[in-house]
């Protein structure tokens, strides 16, 4: 069986590398570069997998940093670099398969519920 492809963003700072999955809302993670950006990414991965379960949302066990495909990289500002994404890609404006949205209006709404919880 093959491991699912997840397509990958990354928002590049002067001091700071963001990677985020463009499919999966909320899962995005920053590294020193754009090696360590893709494996942090990876790594917080298992951290995903209860708030999609949470959407019912299948996400994949299998999910590893073999499995990300960068798609897309874009210019940083001191807001990357401060810690949080600011760009917004080009492939996120694109149109999504029906029932993107409502695919990601529930993931949304299960990391609302995990925040909440959290705080």
């Amino acid at each position: 069986m093959s491991q699912p492809v997840t397509r990958v963003y990354l928002e590049v700072g002067g001091r700071k590398v963001f990677a985020c999955a463009l499919d999966w809302p909320g899962w995005c993670r920053a590294g020193r570069d754009e090696e360590a950006a893709p494996a942090a990414l990876a790594a917080y991965g298992p951290r995903c997998a209860p708030v999609a379960a949470r959407a019912g949302v299948p996400f994949g066990a299998a999910r590893q940093a073999t499995g990300l495909r960068v798609v897309d990289r874009v210019n940083g500002s001191g807001r990357t670099d401060f810690g949080a994404p600011d760009a917004v890609p080009g492939v996120d404006l694109e149109s999504g398969p029906d029932g993107a949205g409502d695919r990601t209006a529930a993931l949304g709404h299960a990391w609302e519920i995990q925040d909440r919880a959290a705080g």
